[in-house]
């Protein structure tokens, strides 16, 4: 059974294009602040896309979660430059994921 954070990751992550997507914890935000618990964090997003996804991510899946949880999704992208610079571990477990998930398809 998946539960209520891991299904908005996974909504989010097929929006998104298959980018890694993952919660914000201690190895990606320093301190703690408002709303941590439901911000998500998109890697590889070029600036030129990210007012367009936004956008899209709001009208189809913050919108719906609020109207109907009254959960305020919050999204952090991070730029392909900086997500080699900084968090290009987050590639290693996103193919780590995606190789999980392919062998658990039947």
């Amino acid at each position: 059974m998946v539960n209520e954070r891991e299904e908005i990751r996974r909504k989010v992550m097929e929006a998104v294009g298959g980018r890694p997507v993952r919660w914000t914890d201690h190895r990606t935000t320093k301190g703690d602040f408002p709303g941590r618990d439901w911000a998500l964090e998109v890697f590889d997003v070029p600036s030129s896309e990210q007012r367009e996804l936004h956008g899209q991510l709001f009208d189809g899946i913050m919108s719906q979660l609020w109207k109907e949880k009254r959960l305020a999704l919050f999204i952090l992208f991070h730029t392909p430059e900086n997500t080699d610079r900084y968090y290009a571990w987050v590639r290693e477990e996103h193919a780590a994921e995606q190789a999980g998930a392919t062998r658990a398809a039947p």
